[in-house]
Parts: structure tokens; C-alpha cells; sequence
């Protein structure tokens, strides 16, 4: 059966193809070249298509399209757009947004039975018993044989007229607020999780210049200090909840909304004039009053959001992101401890955007009694049309699982002759090496930085290899070099290492696999500063040569010249662009970079230009 899934609404849009044990996944990002992309994913359609050799959409056997809204209305108008629905009305299917999620975790895992979490920011909104419409925020399951069977599902009340989150949400939401009032912007929870670590638990906290006369200058306090009950409940054993917003934030007065003149404040105020007006109209009989949650955090009234003059790491900022990432592993922790109690199982699989936290995933699998983890690598929105399909394979149509993610190269490989065309018209010198492999090992070993494109691409946010900039982890100026010249990325966020997966146990304080890049540990050599974060961790990579024959020899053969079976490895894009797909997008962002050298398929680029 060929089964098309496709995410055609909201961020991260994208498709995926199950056809005869074959899968073909894309995110629509890496083909329109806009970050998060929200377009219609018809190029990414094509994509898996044309790959699976099938001439159009009429020639797959079913549709699963991811729900978010209450209803598939919105979906189905916009298949009508389109003009697709006439075609595939009657073979579609939609799918909830977090059995999705579920779908992309345990029918990819290698496990037969497992416990299955899904945590994101929000889900799909749904109409609960209460008459009151709720969204999603956590889903729990257990897998078997017979498929996916639903524990537990929270939801978040949502206003019916703006559609905005009422008093209270969830873990992904908290940290994505947070993420907000750091300054960072939407999907960037990673630079929060890569902030933490420079945290100490402790900050100074110097109020408004206005203030200064009542409160004195600068003071001392504990992140501790700020009161549980402030934010944090625990309704059940399957719940946290929080504040659904701490800024900006619809209750926070007049006097504070006047007082700042952020834009994000004026915003706040919009949003309290609208919900005035909707209160006063005939709608507002129908309005849902808010669950009562305690007052926000006094430190989110008394500064603004970060801007563009603050230098991370800093005494209050950093110190939030610690605060967060802190409870944001206390809560999955205990998730995770309360799903185990619940399942029996010895297996963990993870997805929503939650599952994207290293840091809280090591966390997991060491304080819990899981043995054995898998995290979706797309466990984003990026990975919902392989889940939609996925659900619908098995969990609709019953069929059973053959196949298993043990890599997460699902895009399509590129021919020589499509190489050449872009390698030839590149305007740099280049040439034909006998061994790619080697050829980089050594160009690594004396501390050049590259590009190195091979074979199909990895679905979701982490390179693997296949479309990563590489250097040696060995110079302690290494991590600064390579953001210097190539990423432009914040100085605190760390780059990751790629290892032999033999070595794993020898390098870092890891008793498992992690090919995927999603296992934060310890690192036990002081020879691979480059890819040592603040704390002495790093978000470790593990390879093997069943997953990535080329990949893997790579890094043998840098193991060979210098002792050390690890390489740095981080994404092949330019600042705010995705990772490249194709070989032109390749040799364009090498154009546009600092990069030392290019290798694509078995072509070595110079930096110096031919003419």
C-alpha cells in the first residue's frame, strides 16, 4: 500500500511517502529554502513522488493528512485551493496531531512494546466535556503489537473567539515563554537549552530605573527563591500545568502595560481591548471563564524582554533559562517515572517538540527506570507527515511493521551528473578525489573547515552527516574559529561531536547509541574541547557503519591521523537558512560561507576561486 502524509498547515509543513517498505520523507523548509516553512508542501509532495518513481498523487492508495484544528474544514478548504480534493477526497484520512507525534516514535523505534510520551507547546484542539475547547499540551500511550492505545491526554482551555490560550498550559508552552522573554524568537527553544548550562541557580536582579528609589539597587536571589506556587501546580500524576503566558501576559494591569514600551507589551494591550469588546458583544454570553492560576512571577513584571543589548551569558537572563530547563526536566522526569508505573515497560519513545531537549532526555533514561529510549529525530512538526502515515499504516489499515528507523536519511540521493552540473557551473576549482573520505580526514586533521554532502538527506533538524560542516574537535579555539568565520551563531551554544559508536563509552558517559543527536552526557576526555560545553557535556552523535558507510570511514580515517575517533559536526546552512538539500543549494552556501573546502559526492571544492 502507498501511503502519502502530508502536515499542510501551520509551521514546518512538509510530506512523506510509505510505498512498498520504501520511505520518503522531506520537510518543505529545505525545498522553498524559508525556515519553518508554513507553504503548501506541493514541492515537497513532488519530491517523494517523483523519488518513488510514482507520476502523480492519484497513484498512492491513501492520504493522511495532520489535524490540528477542532474539525478537518480548514484542511479540506485548503486541499480545494489547491484543486487536489476532487482527486483525493475519498482516500483521506486526517490524524490528530499528537497520535502523530505518537505514530512517528513507537512505530519507528525498535521496540515490540514501549511506554510512549508525546510533550509539545500545543496540540490539536479538540471540544471537551466541559463545553469548553481545550488544546492538547501532553499524550500519554502504550504500544504493543496490536498499535498505539491511548493512557492519558491533557489539554489546555483555549478562548473560542481569539483562539488564544487561557490561564494556564503546559511544560512546552512554560519553555517556550520563557525561550520568548529571553529574547530568542519562535521554534529557538534550543538556544535556551544551550543558555541553561552557564546558569548557577542564583541571579542579580536590578529593577527599573523608576523603582530603583523603593528597592535599592541591584539584588541578590536565588532561582529557588521564586515561589513554586507561582508558577507550577501538580493536579495529578499526569499533570503540571503553568502559566499559559508570563509575557506578555493578558492579566497584568493597565499600570504594567503602560509602563513599558515594548512592542510586545502594546501587543498585550491589544489583546485585553479585544477581549473587552467581546466580552460587551452577544458572544460574549458564550466566553469561557479562566481556571484560576496563581500570579505570575514578579520578575516577569519587573523587567522586559531581553533585547539586542543584552550579552549572554548575563546575571538574569541566563539565570531564567537555568530556571527553565530545570523544570522542564523535573516535569519530564516525573512523566516519565508515572508512565513506567503505568506501562511496566522497559522501553521509553519520546516525541513533540519537548523531545528535541537533549539535555531532558539523558535526564529521562537516567533517573527513571527506563532501559532502553528512542526519540523521534523529527520530533517536531517536521516529523507529523511521516507520523500521519505512519497512524494510518498501522493504526488504521492494520499492517504490519517492517520497517524501523535506524538512520534518519529519508530524502532522496542525488546523481553524479546533477553533481557535476553544479560542482561545474560553481565558478571554484574542483576535482575528482579517489577517496572522499580520506581526502576530508585530512583536510579535518590540519584544521580546515568543511562542507560534506553525501548521499540523501536526514529528515528533521539535526545534520548527521550527510549535510554537515565538519572541523577537528581537537583545538581548544576550534568552537570560536568556526563560529567566527562560518556560523555567526550566539558564542554561548555549543557544536556537537560525531563519534565511532565504539568509542562512545571511552569519550563520553553514555551506555547507549545515539545516532539521532538527541542524548546529552558527560564528556571524560580533556582532549575534544571544541565540542565541550560550560558543564562538560556535549550532545553526542553516535555512528556506525551499517548507518553511514561514508560517514563512518570518515571518521576512521581522522581517528587514524590524529588517535582521536571523533569529529565536530553541525549543520550545512548559512545563518536563518535550513540545512541544504541539493547539490546547488550546497555549493551556493559555500559560496556564501567562509568554508575551507567542499566535498560533494566525490568532488573537492577549493575556497580560491578558478578565475
Amino acid at each position: 500500500m502507498k501511503i502519502l502524509g502530508l502536515k499542510i498547515l501551520g509551521h514546518d509543513t512538509g510530506a512523506a511517502l510509505l510505498s512498498d517498505n520504501q520511505i520518503i520523507a522531506i520537510s518543505q523548509e529545505r525545498l522553498d529554502r524559508k525556515k519553518y516553512s508554513r507553504a503548501f508542501p506541493e514541492e515537497s509532495v513532488d519530491y517523494c513522488l517523483s523519488t518513488a518513481g510514482l507520476t502523480n498523487i492519484n497513484d498512492v492508495d491513501l492520504v493522511a493528512v495532520e489535524q490540528m484544528d477542532t474539525t478537518p474544514a480548514p484542511l479540506i478548504d485548503l486541499l480545494k485551493q489547491r484543486g487536489w480534493w476532487d482527486n483525493i477526497g475519498h482516500k483521506t484520512i486526517f490524524v490528530n496531531h499528537h497520535d502523530a507525534h505518537a505514530a512517528s516514535a513507537f512505530f519507528c523505534s525498535p521496540f515490540d512494546d514501549a511506554a510512549v510520551m508525546v510533550v509539545d507547546s500545543a496540540g490539536q484542539k479538540a471540544k471537551l466535556e466541559t463545553g469548553l475547547v481545550g488544546m492538547e499540551t501532553e499524550t500519554f500511550y502504550r504500544g504493543d503489537k496490536e498499535g498505539l492505545h491511548q493512557i492519558t491526554r491533557n489539554h489546555t482551555p483555549v478562548n473560542q473567539f481569539t483562539g488564544w490560550l487561557l490561564n494556564f498550559s503546559g511544560v512546552g508552552n512554560f519553555y517556550s515563554q520563557v525561550t520568548y522573554f529571553l529574547g530568542f524568537g519562535k521554534h529557538e527553544e534550543g538556544k535556551t537549552m544551550g543558555l541553561a548550562p552557564y546558569g548557577k541557580g542564583r541571579f542579580t536582579h536590578t529593577p527599573d530605573k523608576s523603582d530603583l528609589s523603593v528597592r535599592g539597587s541591584a539584588q541578590q536571589g536565588s532561582i529557588s527563591e521564586i515561589p513554586e506556587e507561582q508558577f507550577l501546580k501538580k493536579t495529578n500524576q499526569s499533570r503540571y500545568i503553568f502559566p499559559s503566558r508570563l509575557e506578555p501576559h493578558p492579566d497584568m494591569g493597565l499600570k504594567y502595560l503602560f509602563k513599558k514600551t515594548s512592542y510586545s507589551r502594546k501587543s498585550a494591550l491589544v489583546r485585553q481591548l479585544k477581549l473587552l469588546a467581546h466580552v460587551f458583544s452577544k458572544k460574549g454570553l458564550a466566553y469561557e471563564k479562566p481556571m484560576p492560576f496563581p500570579k505570575t512571577p514578579e520578575i516577569f513584571f519587573e523587567h522586559s524582554r531581553a533585547n539586542k543589548k543584552v550579552k549572554f551569558p548575563d546575571n538574569l537572563y541566563t539565570e531564567l533559562a537555568y530556571w527553565a530547563q530545570f523544570n522542564l526536566e523535573k516535569v519530564m522526569i516525573d512523566y516519565a517515572t508515572h508512565l513506567h508505573n503505568v506501562t511496566g515497560s522497559k522501553n521509553l519513545c519520546i516525541a513533540g517538540g519537548v523531545g528535541l531537549n537533549s539535555v531532558a532526555n539523558k535526564k529521562v533514561l537516567d533517573k527513571t527506570s527506563f532501559e532502553n529510549i528512542f526519540i523521534q529525530p523529527a520530533s517536531g512538526d517536521s516529523g507529523l507527515a511521516l507520523g500521519a502515515a505512519l497512524w494510518a499504516s498501522h493504526q488504521i489499515k492494520k499492517e504490519p511493521v517492517k520497517w524501523r528507523m535506524d538512520n534518519a536519511y529519508l530524502g532522496r540521493d542525488y546523481s553524479e551528473k546533477e553533481i557535476l552540473d553544479a560542482v561545474s557551473d560553481s565558478g571554484f576549482r574542483y576535482e575528482k578525489v579517489k577517496n572522499p573520505q580520506a581526502t576530508a580526514a585530512k583536510l579535518l586533521a590540519d584544521e580546515k573547515i568543511i562542507g560534506w554532502f553525501q548521499g540523501k538527506s536526514e529528515y528533521g533538524p539535526r545534520a548527521l552527516g550527510n549535510r554537515s560542516i565538519l572541523c577537528s574537535p581537537i583545538p581548544s579555539g576550534m568552537k570560536d574559529k568556526l563560529n567566527m568565520q562560518v556560523k555567526h551563531r550566539e558564542s554561548f551554544r555549543p557544536f556537537a561531536p560525531a563519534c565511532l559508536e565504539e568509542y562512545a563509552s571511552e569519550y563520553f558517559e553514555l551506555s547507549c547509541p545515539s545516532p539521532f543527536m538527541l542524548l546529552i552526557a558527560k564528556v571524560k576526555k580533556d582532549n575534544v574541547p571544541a565540542i565541550t560545553h560550560i558543564d562538560g557535556t556535549a550532545r553526542v552523535q553516535t555512528v556506525n557503519a551499517k548507518q553511514n558507510p561514508k560517514f563512518y570511514s570518515l571518521i576512521k580515517e581522522f581517528q587514524k591521523l590524529t588517535g582521536v575517533p571523533v569529529v565536530l559536526n553541525t549543520s550545512f546552512n548559512d545563518s536563518g537558512e535550513p540545512i541544504v538539500e541539493t547539490p546547488k543549494d550546497a555549493v551556493r552556501t559555500f559560496k556564501s560561507t567562509n568554508l575551507d573546502a567542499l566535498i560533494i559526492g566525490d568532488y573537492l571544492l577549493y575556497a580560491s576561486s578558478s578565475n
